[in-house]
């Protein structure tokens, strides 16, 4: 017993042995690309917020895209190709972007946020009410009693919007 013990043992630190420095190889040129590739996306984002400013709104877009392909961890493009989608009038395409990024980051509030305003841009109230309760909750959660209350107080005008055609309606009816 003592003998197979020692046997799997010396095997285990022979196979080990070999790895560590191959995979440290590998770690270090995984490493590599990954930070060339959030440079990249840094410098895309750079190079969006140029385009904002001259008014490019299709190539801020695109640049934002292609920053989101280069690195979808940073947060900061999709916020901006959000807000940017939303402040150009693409309600639809900003509802279903940026259902897709709260998707990718279920704990960030403000996609939840933004994903209720174009849900409510676009008419569709109940995902709206949704994604706002949402953001509350992440909001309140995280200590943030400002945005908590700024969400509340959209979630109730949503609400209350929602409920005034129907009041009209039933109105008309009894007449």
């Amino acid at each position: 017993m003592l003998k197979l013990l020692s046997v799997i043992l010396l095997s285990v630190v022979a196979i080990t042995g070999c790895q560590p420095k191959e995979a440290a190889q590998e770690t270090s040129a995984n490493s590599d690309v990954a930070t060339q590739r959030k440079e990249a996306a840094r410098q895309l984002i750079a190079q969006s917020i140029t385009m904002l400013s001259q008014k490019d709104y299709p190539g801020a877009v695109k640049s934002l895209d292609a920053a989101i392909k280069f690195d979808p961890t940073n947060q900061e493009s999709y916020f901006i190709l959000g807000q940017l989608l939303l402040k150009s009038g693409e309600n639809e395409r900003a509802a279903e972007f940026l259902d897709n990024t709260v998707k990718n980051f279920p704990d960030n509030a403000t996609f939840f946020y933004m994903l209720g305003i174009a849900n409510q841009l676009s008419g569709k109230k109940l995902p709206a009410v949704l994604a706002i309760r949402r953001s509350f909750e992440l909001f309140k959660a995280a200590g943030d009693q400002e945005n908590a209350q700024k969400s509340a107080v959209l979630l109730q005008q949503i609400i209350n919007t929602a409920e005034e055609p129907a009041s009209k309606d039933v109105a008309n009816i009894k007449k």
